[in-house]
């Protein structure tokens, strides 16, 4: 009968070095490339987010944030337009602050 040690000696040729890399590559293998949008779908969220604005309605929004979307839902509270952003307020009550070039998608609720 062998008497293997089984993994456990498989395991130390792993480098910390190398396990971090393995965990960065697979990190961004799962990233996406930012959707370029045209001017009309533009259009439709300045009219969608303009309209939330007036009836006070929920949104749900879409963020590009580093390489993934990111949702958040709530009202529109105010448009920065100096400063090209979007202050919405979530249901929790907290103000997101959210720049109009980061956008993907916005629906209504």
């Amino acid at each position: 009968m062998i008497r293997d040690r089984g993994n456990i000696k498989w395991t130390a040729m792993m480098l910390p070095e190398h396990v971090q890399s393995l965990r960065e590559a697979l990190i961004d293998e799962n990233k996406i490339q930012k959707p370029e949008l045209d001017e009309q779908t533009i259009e439709e969220f300045e009219m969608t987010i303009l309209e939330a604005m007036e009836f006070n309605t929920p949104i749900v929004l879409e963020i590009f944030e580093n390489g993934y979307k990111n949702s958040l839902k709530g009202t529109v509270h105010y448009i920065n337009h100096l400063k090209s952003q979007l202050i919405l307020q979530d249901e929790k009550g907290y103000f997101h602050h959210i720049p109009f070039n980061k956008l993907i998608n916005i629906q209504p609720e």
